[in-house]
């Protein structure tokens, strides 16, 4: 079991995070899923129109294709799928960001192989677990709209 992280360590790390983010991210509008609860409960029979979304203007950092050694260190093991990994800045004014949410940035950003400038958030991932939560990030997919 590891020893708990002082609270003022958690503060270093968000803030080597939030720096990250400014300097090499991009600005891009998030969209959060924010009836997630009403749509598990109409199961199949939910509607792209039954979502709805809270709007907010921030910056994420992608990592296009990450090598499989440092998805290791981060915790996914793949096989044949590289994923896109997302870390937004840690600001009081986004609320819990879920799976489902989903945002769109610039298209002069985005690597030549890929068509579309949106993005949805498919898995969450947790960064210096212990009793505090240091780092979120999220594993994205390029957003498919029917």
């Amino acid at each position: 079991m590891s020893k708990p992280l002082p609270q003022e360590t958690v503060n270093v790390l968000r803030t080597f995070n939030d720096i990250s983010v400014e300097y090499y991210g991009y600005n891009c509008t998030l969209f959060i899923l924010s009836n997630a609860d009403t749509i598990d409960n109409l199961d199949i029979y939910a509607t792209p129109e039954d979502k709805t979304y809270t709007e907010v203007a921030t910056q994420v950092f992608l990592e296009w294709s990450p090598d499989t050694k440092r998805l290791r260190k981060l915790g996914i093991f793949t096989e044949d799928e590289i994923p896109i990994l997302a870390w937004f800045k840690n600001t009081p004014k986004i609320p819990e960001i879920v799976r489902g949410s989903w945002f769109k940035i610039p298209l002069q950003y985005i690597p030549t192989q890929m068509d579309v400038d949106e993005f949805e958030i498919v898995d969450i991932l947790v960064r210096g677990m212990g009793d505090k939560i240091a780092l979120m990030g999220y594993k994205v997919v390029p957003r498919r709209v029917k």
